[in-house]
């Protein structure tokens, strides 16, 4: 599974871009996974595993479109992981 990681993720994780050996694992999974190996990413996502904890400090995106949190990935997948956007 590679993750694509934008700024600020990019920086908190030490890298733009990370090859994790995952399989069949929910995206909040893959987060999670993500968070223990680097401690200063963790601390930028929600205690809760909600979609609307999540999208409020970062956008999972791939395939097209917002993956939600129990999307199940398989271990080809490319997860971008966005800061939020706003704007009028």
């Amino acid at each position: 599974m590679q993750i694509i990681a934008y700024p600020p993720f990019d920086t908190l994780l030490g890298a733009r871009e990370i090859t994790l050996p995952l399989r069949d694992v929910t995206l909040w999974e893959v987060l999670q996974s993500l968070a223990r190996e680097h401690p200063d990413f963790g601390r930028e996502l929600p205690r809760e595993g909600s979609d609307e904890a999540l999208r409020s400090r970062l956008l999972p995106v791939g395939n097209g479109r917002v993956y939600s949190v129990r999307d199940r990935l398989p271990a080809d997948a490319k997860v971008k992981l966005f800061p939020p956007v706003a704007g009028g």
